[in-house]
């Protein structure tokens, strides 16, 4: 379970602005692009929140018989600004695509909360963050009808998609967001990076959603973990972390001992906080989403 890969130096974060630095390089196997997504197809219906941006690395190549396998990455504006040419350049036949605010932070903090939480129940509505009641949560359900409704069908019209070949990929509160989606519309996508899943902001729901979860025909689903060492929660006192984060390795083990329709792996970052795991994880989740 343990990978012995370096630390990464650890990036900046929250509340930091988007450098964007991948979209002004020359990369030799993609072509990069951004663009804002419309809200009367895409949403969101809040005037308040930000619209949703969409930064695209397309392979410069011609579509393989088939279409071209293609990885989803939530916090889009972060995702892109950890990237680098030499990491796109190793899957030189994988659409990557970050999904993303239109905001000039790497996070959208409050907007990505409410968004990649999950419900209390199916079609439950929102309620207050657990944690902070000053803010909402528990959108996951609509934004999960979002991501595969609209802003899906926006991004992939006039690309030669795989549709068998679908990732989603996402850290933190976006790897909640990417076990939500595994455990309750497995379809949705083919493939699952759940990096660093903010499984502590309500365990006993992510307990919930393993022992209620929807199981596909067809070949298992591959669920993937990624998580650091080192993690701590911000603002948290205590000593350093020295191993993973407990829940989330209660919750691995809690699917391990499912039923079928889930390959689980998973991988440990060594000396990695919650934040290096981002970065941590690229190499391993284009591979993962790049491959046959």
């Amino acid at each position: 379970m343990r990978d012995p890969a370096p630390q990464p130096s650890l990036p900046p974060h929250r509340g930091q602005a988007a450098t964007l630095e991948i979209l002004a390089t020359p990369v030799s196997s993609h072509v990069l692009s951004s663009r804002v997504l419309p809200r009367e197809t895409c949403g969101p219906e809040a005037k308040e929140a930000p619209a949703t941006r969409v930064f695209l690395a397309l392979p410069k190549a011609p579509a393989p018989e088939g279409g071209w396998p293609i990885l989803y990455m939530l916090d889009g504006n972060a995702a892109f600004d950890f990237l680098t040419p030499a990491l796109l350049e190793a899957v030189p036949g994988l659409i990557v695509v970050g999904i993303g605010y239109d905001t000039d932070k790497q996070f959208a903090r409050a907007h990505r909360i409410f968004d990649y939480s999950p419900p209390e129940t199916p079609g439950a509505t929102p309620r207050p963050d657990p944690h902070h009641p000053e803010r909402m949560a528990g959108g996951g359900e609509r934004y999960l009808d979002r991501l595969t409704g609209g802003i899906r069908t926006e991004i992939e019209q006039g690309l030669q998609v795989d549709a068998a070949r679908r990732t989603l990929w996402g850290h933190s509160f976006g790897g909640l967001f990417t076990l939500y989606t595994a455990l309750s519309v497995p379809a949705a996508f083919a493939r699952y990076a759940a990096i660093s899943p903010s499984v502590w902001w309500d365990e006993a729901l992510v307990t919930r959603l393993i022992d209620t979860r929807k199981i596909t025909d067809g070949p298992a689903r591959t669920l993937h973990f990624g998580v650091g060492d080192r993690e701590k929660r911000t603002g948290s006192t205590g000593a350093q972390p020295d191993g993973p984060p407990p829940p989330t390795l209660r919750m691995i083990e809690r699917l391990r001992g499912t039923p079928a329709g889930l390959e689980i792996s998973a991988q440990v970052f060594p000396g990695a906080v919650h934040i290096a795991s981002l970065p941590a994880s690229l190499p391993g989740s284009l591979a993962l989403a790049a491959r046959a």
